[in-house]
């Protein structure tokens, strides 16, 4: 019985990141994404995307290496090339953020923070 309840929550990951996308990148509800793809309540996601962007502040979003047998098929390859965009761009959307509070802090407190070029060690 414990089991079968454990099994409704166990979801593949490609279908966490999907779901995650939907509502971080694409502006759809929790609530919308929920119900469209069968999950049992928001709490789920709302799990999912805070370990996201947990993640996301540790820089610890990555892709794995892709396999040697592998880069010789053509789908396989643009399917790697479709990966390695989303990762750019889910890196960028995080350089943007980090950008942003750092100029923020530098006005709020009046300190600059960034390291200026020229400086002697």
């Amino acid at each position: 019985m414990k089991e079968e309840a454990i099994a409704r929550f166990d979801y593949p990951e490609e279908l966490k990141e999907k779901l995650i996308e939907l509502v971080v990148y694409q502006n759809y509800s929790k609530e919308e994404v929920a119900k469209k793809y069968g999950l049992v309540n928001t709490y789920i996601l709302t799990n999912w995307i805070i370990g996201y962007k947990k993640k996301l502040e540790k820089g610890a979003v990555t892709l794995a290496p892709m396999e040697k047998p592998k880069t010789k098929d053509a789908a396989e390859l643009k399917k790697r090339i479709k990966d390695l965009e989303k990762a750019l761009e889910k890196a960028n959307v995080l350089i943007y953020g980090l950008n942003s509070m750092i100029d923020h802090a530098e006005k709020a407190h009046k300190v600059p923070i960034r390291k200026k070029g020229g400086t002697k060690q």
